[in-house]
């Protein structure tokens, strides 16, 4: 393993691990919150691509829900599968490969339009903030590793589903786009996006050790 790809690898368990201590320094302050108040916790699967190939990306999200109105918070995501792209250069006549990670962190809101004891129908917006590594190999040898900033933003409609008490799941559609539209990767990353889920309810667990 390379060391781009053991970075891009620790990268990737910072950020679910600071995701997961958040979310239990959270949960303290949110047994004190007023009922209006509710903490929020799921895992994010979002099926996309990048230059025309499939890819999954794993994300958690941490936050607030308040009411039956809005949720917000802080999330991150990465690319499960690193994209590979094999093309002919014809000026220096031989072989190249390009791979492509990424990786974001993110602020989201979601507006809640309708909710019962089961069903949950709303729209999200989120906007992030990504890094993503660009290794350009010829003859199976590095010649380049470069990290581009981007500001990615996502809106999406989606509908989650209540299980069990404390299990949900959820499907949605939206896009993907760069808000930095100077750069020359627009055609890459701009892309439409298919969300599957799980969902965690925390306040299950509250109530329960409360009983």
């Amino acid at each position: 393993m390379s060391n781009a790809q053991l970075t891009f690898l620790m990268i990737k368990l910072r950020s679910l691990i600071l995701i997961f201590l958040l979310s239990y320094s959270v949960s303290f302050f949110s047994q004190e919150t007023h009922k209006k108040w509710k903490f929020a916790f799921q895992l994010d699967n979002r099926f996309s691509s990048l230059r025309g190939q499939e890819v999954t990306v794993f994300g958690a999200k941490l936050g607030l829900q308040y009411k039956k109105l809005t949720r917000f918070g802080i999330g991150s995501s990465f690319v499960l599968n690193p994209v590979y792209i094999t093309y002919f250069n014809k000026r220096l006549n031989t072989l190249e490969t390009n791979k492509i990670s990424f990786w974001y962190f993110s602020v989201f809101n979601d507006w809640i339009l309708y909710k019962n004891q089961k069903w949950e129908c709303f729209l999200t917006e989120q906007i992030g903030f990504g890094d993503p590594n660009f290794t350009k190999e010829i003859n199976n040898d590095v010649v380049s590793d470069v990290n581009v900033n981007l500001y990615i933003n996502e809106i999406s409609g989606q509908v989650n589903y209540k299980l069990t008490p404390w299990i949900g799941v959820g499907v949605g559609i939206g896009h993907r786009n760069l808000l930095n539209k100077k750069s020359v990767l627009n055609a890459t990353f701009d892309a439409p996006i298919y969300i599957a889920k799980i969902i965690i309810y925390p306040d299950y667990f509250f109530k329960k050790n409360k009983d």
